[in-house]
C-alpha cells in the first residue's frame, strides 16, 4: 500500500516535494491558498527575470549604434512589456500544473493547518477537510518583511509584489533595501528610464557577497545613474504631497520619490498552520528548525523552503523539498548541504558567488589560493561590449581544490555552474587547467584564471 503524503504548499520545494514523492510511488495531496509555483514563478524569479530580459533587449537596442547599426532612441511599451511578463508566468505555471497532473497529484485549494503529525484540516470555499497522513511536508514559503513605519495601503509604498503589478512607470524609485531584490529592481528601473536611489542602512549593496562585487556594483551603478546611499537609515515618511513620498533619513536629508519599494527581506509564513501546538519548534525569526535531513522536531513532520530558514533560493528549495520527499516515502536519512548552493544576482552587471569567500577564509584562517582574471582580457566580453567585471576562485593552499568563487559580469550566473561541480566533484585548479575551454566564450575565462594560478597563463601575466 502506497504512502500518503500531504504537502502544505505549492511553490518551489513544494511542488517539487510533491513531484518526487509522487515519483516514489506515494499518494500525494498537495494543499495550496493561492497558485502552484509559490512566490518564486509568480511574484519573485519568473516575473523580474521577464523584466531583466526586456531591459536586456532595450540595453542592446541604445547600444546597437557601437557596432555600427542605427535604431535611434528605442520606444519602451511599458503595458506590453508587463503583459509579456505575465504571459510567461501563465506559461510556467500551466508547465508545474501539468506536471503535477501527470504524477497525479491531487491539489486541493484551501489553507492547511497541522493537528498533529498527520493530520491536516484544510479550509477554503466555506468547507473544511481532514487528511490523513503517513507524512507532512510544510514548504509555505515566506513573505516580503515589512517594516511598521511602512505602510502598504498607502498606494505610493509597495512591496516586490505590488511593484510587479504597476501599470505604468513611475517617475521616481526609491528602494529601501539594497540586497539583492533591491538591487535587480534598480537595475531594470533605472534602464526603463526611472530615477532610482537606494536606501540601505548597511556599509554597502548585496551585503552578503564579497567587498569586492559589492565595490563592483556600486561603481556600475554609479555610472547608470543609481544613487547608493549606505549606512543610511530611514526614520520617518512625509506623506502631505499626494504625488510623492518624503525618506527622512538619518543625517535629517529627504529623498523624495513617486515610488517607494520596501524590500528589507522576507518572513516565513509559518504563523497559522498549527506548528507550535502540534510540537514544530520554531527559531526566534518564526523559522521552523530542522535538521539536514528536512526532519523537524515532531516525528513524521518534515519543513523545506523558505519557510525552514535560510538561504531562501528557488534552487536550494527545490533540493530540500526533494530529500524530504525521499526521506517521508522511503524513511531515509538522505541529507542537504548548503555550502555549495550559488548564488545568482541578475542585476546589471550580474553577481554570481558559492562557497568560502576570501573574507570568510581569512576570518577563518584558512590558508587559500585565489584564481582571478579580469574580462577586459576575454575575446568574447571585447567582443560582446562587456568587458567590465572579473572571475575569482577560491582555492585550498594545499591542495588548490576549488571551495568558493565570486563572479561579477556578463552571464557570470551561468559561469558560476562549472566552478560549483568542481567544488562538488572535490577537483583542483590544476583540473581546471587541464580542461580545454573553447574559445572565444566567457567559460575560457574559468580556464585563465586557472592556468594563471597553476603558473600556465598564457593571456594573463
Amino acid at each position: 500500500m502506497s504512502k500518503e503524503i500531504v504537502v502544505l504548499g505549492g511553490g518551489p520545494a513544494g511542488y517539487v516535494a510533491a513531484l518526487r514523492a509522487a515519483q516514489l510511488g506515494a499518494h500525494v495531496t498537495l494543499v495550496e491558498s493561492r497558485e502552484v509555483g509559490g512566490t518564486c514563478l509568480n511574484r519573485g524569479c519568473i516575473p523580474t527575470k521577464a523584466l531583466v530580459a526586456a531591459v536586456e533587449r532595450l540595453r542592446l537596442a541604445r547600444g546597437a549604434g557601437e557596432f555600427g547599426i542605427g535604431l535611434g532612441e528605442p520606444r519602451v511599451d511599458f503595458g506590453a512589456l508587463m503583459a509579456r511578463k505575465t504571459a510567461v508566468v501563465a506559461q510556467q505555471r500551466g508547465g508545474v500544473e501539468h506536471l503535477l497532473k501527470g504524477r497525479k497529484v491531487e491539489v486541493v485549494a484551501g489553507h492547511g493547518r497541522l493537528l498533529d503529525a498527520h493530520t491536516v484540516r484544510v479550509e477554503g470555499g466555506g468547507a473544511e477537510r481532514d487528511l490523513t497522513a503517513d507524512a507532512v511536508i510544510v514548504a509555505t514559503g515566506s513573505r516580503p518583511t515589512m517594516l511598521p513605519l511602512f505602510d502598504v495601503a498607502d498606494p505610493r509604498v509597495v512591496t516586490s509584489d505590488e511593484l510587479l503589478e504597476l501599470d505604468r512607470l513611475p517617475e521616481s524609485l526609491a528602494i529601501v533595501g539594497g540586497g539583492v531584490i533591491g538591487c535587480e529592481f534598480a537595475s531594470i528601473f533605472a534602464e526603463l528610464g526611472v530615477s532610482v536611489t537606494i536606501v540601505e542602512m548597511l556599509d554597502r549593496l548585496i551585503a552578503g557577497e564579497d567587498r569586492r562585487a559589492s565595490a563592483a556594483l556600486t561603481q556600475a551603478f554609479r555610472k547608470a545613474g543609481i544613487v547608493s546611499l549606505v549606512k543610511t537609515r530611514v526614520e520617518r515618511l512625509e506623506l502631505a504631497d499626494p504625488q510623492r513620498v518624503g525618506l527622512v533619513v538619518g543625517d535629517g536629508a529627504t529623498v523624495e520619490a513617486a515610488l517607494v519599494l520596501v524590500c528589507v527581506g522576507r518572513s516565513p509564513m509559518s504563523r497559522g498552520l498549527g506548528l507550535e501546538e502540534a510540537g514544530v519548534e520554531l527559531d526566534a525569526g518564526g523559522f521552523i528548525v530542522t535538521d539536514k535531513t528536512q526532519r523537524t522536531t515532531l516525528d513524521g513532520v518534515f519543513a523545506a523552503g523558505d519557510v525552514a530558514r535560510p538561504p531562501l533560493l528557488a534552487h536550494w528549495a527545490y533540493r530540500q523539498g526533494a530529500a524530504a520527499a525521499e526521506n517521508a516515502v522511503l524513511g531515509s536519512r538522505l541529507a542537504v548541504d548548503a555550502r555549495l548552493v550559488p548564488n545568482a544576482i541578475f542585476s546589471h552587471p550580474e553577481v554570481a558567488s558559492f562557497g568560502v569567500s576570501e573574507e570568510q577564509a581569512k576570518a577563518e584562517n584558512l590558508s587559500i589560493v585565489v584564481a582571478q582574471v579580469r574580462f577586459n582580457g576575454n575575446s568574447k566580453a571585447v567582443v560582446e561590449g562587456e568587458n567590465d567585471g572579473y572571475i575569482r576562485i577560491i582555492a585550498r593552499a594545499d591542495d588548490r581544490r576549488v571551495i568558493g568563487a565570486s563572479l561579477v559580469g556578463l552571464h557570470v550566473t551561468e559561469l558560476v555552474h562549472e566552478l560549483v561541480l568542481a567544488a562538488q566533484a572535490g577537483l583542483s585548479l590544476d583540473d581546471i587547467a587541464d580542461t580545454i575551454h573553447a574559445h572565444p566564450t566567457l567559460a575560457e575565462g574559468v580556464g585563465e584564471a586557472a592556468l594563471g594560478a597553476v603558473g600556465r597563463g598564457m593571456h594573463t601575466l
